[in-house]
């Protein structure tokens, strides 16, 4: 056989000449290696930060190629020289070849990502589509290597000799590679791939079907005296008139920035109906396309996942996911929900109870079914604490809110945040700022873009902080992250951005991910920062941040009124705390269902409409209407990465209320003891990140194990 690799631009008149060759030979056609270098193209130089003026789609899709294919080289190479059974298998010999590739295939993934986020051009997003796959399957070559992960057994073997970071690696890749199939032989391991490969159908197909149905909704009304109430920035997106959103006609979504303001706004109970209907029965099998339902997908997902558990000798695929959960048991699981349905049930009941006195009170006749919840909550929140939304914002300059963001960064943990942006290349946009992070004694630790403002048809909408670099001590390179939001632009330069309470609250939550990616010390790429954080543990931090922002000490430090420079006052904090704290119980009691819902889904084999039935009975204290289908759009675990891991948000909740109380203990007007406990702080949760289980992260912040009384004491103050 022979075999060529040949450029495109030769396919053809080579496809021609074999069709008419009587030769017994033939050619194999391979994709053509880029001649890209560091030198030639800016995604390859990891060692420096992104030139982003000089990064052209066609050079993300050529530098990720050539990098993914140097990458499956490579590891190619470096596991057949681990059959070398001559050859001692150390830490270094197996890890380090990996990590010299990864970082750079990393870095480049990660510009390109950034991109495709943030850059109006449609080739970034194209040109990302088209390597992301690429990228992926070079990256998950490591995980189903037989030579490898016996190789990894072998340094594992010798667990003693290799430091806290290097016994957490080895232990990660055995998990994964385990998780991965790797341990299955002859029919079973053809049947788990195969098994993968349809579970993965499904759930695009799952997602996809959801997606369809929301945009096929919309409801247009010019009716005034529907939105005369409605608040500015509704309009703004409801309106077809961009330029006049109060002239109609204006048009109801499903779309997440349109739904639920709808639906806390609209007076008129059968529209409300309309859309709340709509949206809970996004992809289920009584919409008006049968072919977009996904109940049968449900039962598809269910037995894909419970026969790959099965495969790998777990009970269910509860259990399995457990395997990468702080929380370590599906026991733990069920009793950590059990306590929170105790504790807050009766007292949902009781708001509830409430709301019913106060709706009646308005003139509401009716019993509340679920379309009327946010409307009259709404209403209720509004009259007890009696907010202005447009007079809050008046306090949230962007500028004096990130010099306290920045401020209490410093007092807690230490660090210094620097305007750096003159001293880097141009970012995707002139509006993008650039920061470095200073240890006390000055030392350089990491950096991060700031992109703040929206640009319509230009960038994704919504805020996150996501890694652009990653440490590693065997390349000597430094954390870098990108902070992207969608605040409005300002009309006028010289006057500093206004941000809403929900923008600042988005802001802290987004940066305390950051502080987790940026003040990393752990020394392997592949666990450093966020990267090997166990999944219910990875948004304790940016929980805990949120949770500082609603102290009246914060909220009076980051608040200063736009024409007075005045903060706020105590009055209006105190009202805003409240405000924040309305109807939690309830709020609680909804994330818990979904919570058992989900770890009942991958449990059970019950009929999922009736297991929907019973457990909605145990949990929330509304009616469960007989038309609500609301499992069939549920992405977050039948397409997302929360399958039997929905309850996350509530355990990260408990640990960072547990951390957050470790601070309150010393009393906040103590600057020593409060650095004090910053400074563990950050040794721990924002240094050691994936480096460190997450249970003993907590025991050496907390001396002991993570405790829900703190999350009880936090709600008992709501």
């Amino acid at each position: 056989m022979k075999c060529a690799r040949l450029c495109s631009y030769h396919q053809n008149n080579l496809k021609q000449a074999l069709r008419n060759s009587s030769s017994g030979s033939y050619y194999v056609l391979l994709p053509e290696i880029p001649p890209d270098t560091p030198e030639t193209n800016e995604v390859m130089r990891v060692a420096d930060f992104p030139d982003f003026q000089s990064v052209t789609p066609d050079k993300i899709i050529t530098g990720c190629a050539k990098l993914a294919i140097e990458y499956e080289t490579y590891l190619g190479k470096h596991l057949e020289d681990l059959k070398d059974q001559k050859k001692p298998k150390d830490f270094e010999c197996v890890f380090q070849p990996i990590e010299e590739i990864a970082v750079p295939l990393n870095y480049a993934w990660r510009t390109a990502k950034n991109l495709n986020y943030v850059h109006r051009n449609p080739g970034y997003k194209q040109a990302f589509q088209r390597i992301h796959p690429q990228v992926e399957r070079a990256k998950n070559e490591r995980w189903i290597s037989e030579t490898l992960y016996n190789s990894v057994k072998e340094v594992h073997a010798n667990r003693d000799n290799l430091t806290e970071f290097q016994r957490r690696l080895t232990e990660m890749y055995l998990l994964e590679a385990r998780l991965n199939g790797v341990e299955l032989v002859g029919s079973d391991r053809k049947r788990f791939m195969e098994t993968l490969k349809r579970l993965s159908v499904e759930r695009s197909n799952f997602r996809n079907k959801v997606m369809i149905c929301q945009r096929l909704f919309s409801h247009a009304t010019d009716d005034i005296s529907m939105i005369q109430d409605f608040p500015p920035s509704l309009l703004a997106a409801m309106s077809e008139n961009k330029l006049n959103p109060r002239q109609g006609p204006w048009k109801v979504t499903l779309q997440h920035n349109v739904y639920l303001p709808f639906m806390e706004n609209c007076s008129k109970r059968e529209l409300r109906w309309n859309a709340w209907h709509a949206f809970n029965n996004r992809a289920a099998d009584n919409f008006a396309d049968q072919n977009l339902g996904n109940h049968k997908i449900i039962n598809e997902i269910r037995m894909y996942r419970s026969d790959i558990a099965k495969l790998l000798g777990y009970e269910n695929f509860a259990q399995m996911s457990m395997e990468t959960k702080m929380a370590g048991s599906v026991e733990n699981v069920v009793n950590f929900l059990e306590s929170l349905k105790t504790k807050f049930k009766m007292k949902a009941e009781d708001e509830i109870a409430e709301l019913q006195e106060y709706a009646k009170s308005t003139g509401f006749k009716q019993r509340l079914q679920m379309w009327d919840l946010y409307y009259y909550r709404q209403k209720q929140r509004t009259e007890l604490y009696q907010l202005d939304e447009a007079e809050i914002t008046q306090y949230f300059q962007l500028n004096h809110v990130l010099n306290g963001l920045f401020s209490n960064c410093k007092r807690l943990f230490g660090i210094t945040v620097k305007d750096c942006t003159d001293s880097v290349p141009e970012a995707w946009n002139s509006e993008v700022k650039f920061y470095n992070i200073y240890d006390e004694d000055g030392t350089y630790i990491s950096s991060f873009y700031m992109d703040p403002f929206g640009r319509q048809q230009d960038k994704l909408g919504g805020v996150w902080m996501e890694t652009g670099g990653e440490r590693s001590s065997h390349l000597g390179t430094k954390p870098f992250s990108y902070l992207v939001m969608s605040l409005p632009t300002p009309v006028f330069s010289n006057v500093s951005p206004l941000m809403t309470l929900a923008d600042v609250s988005m802001l802290f939550h987004q940066f305390g991910h950051g502080l987790q990616q940026l003040l990393t010390v752990v020394p392997y790429s592949e666990i450093s920062g966020q990267r090997n954080v166990e999944w219910d543990a990875l948004p304790v931090c940016a929980t805990f941040m949120q949770q500082w922002l609603y102290l009246p000490q914060t909220l009076q430090e980051i608040t200063c009124h736009q024409e007075t420079g005045q903060p706020m006052p105590q009055d209006l904090i105190e009202r805003i705390i409240k405000a924040e704290k309305h109807m939690c119980s309830y709020d609680m009691m909804r994330q818990v269902y979904l919570s058992a819902f989900d770890m009942e889904i991958h449990i059970s084999k019950e009929n999922w409409f009736e297991l929907m039935e019973r457990v909605w009975a145990q949990y929330m204290p509304l009616p469960l209407n007989d038309q609500d289908n609301h499992p069939c759009s549920f992405t977050h675990i039948f397409s997302d990465q929360y399958p039997a891991a929905y309850y996350s948000y509530k355990w990260s909740e408990m640990i960072s209320a547990d951390v957050l109380g470790a601070f309150l203990e010393v009393g906040l007007d103590d600057a020593e003891k409060v650095a004090a406990v910053g400074k563990r702080f950050r040794e721990t949760f924002l240094s050691l990140g994936g480096g460190v289980p997450a249970s003993e992260v907590f025991r050496r912040f907390r001396g002991r194990d993570p405790s829900l009384n703190a999350l009880l004491e936090l709600y008992q103050s709501k």
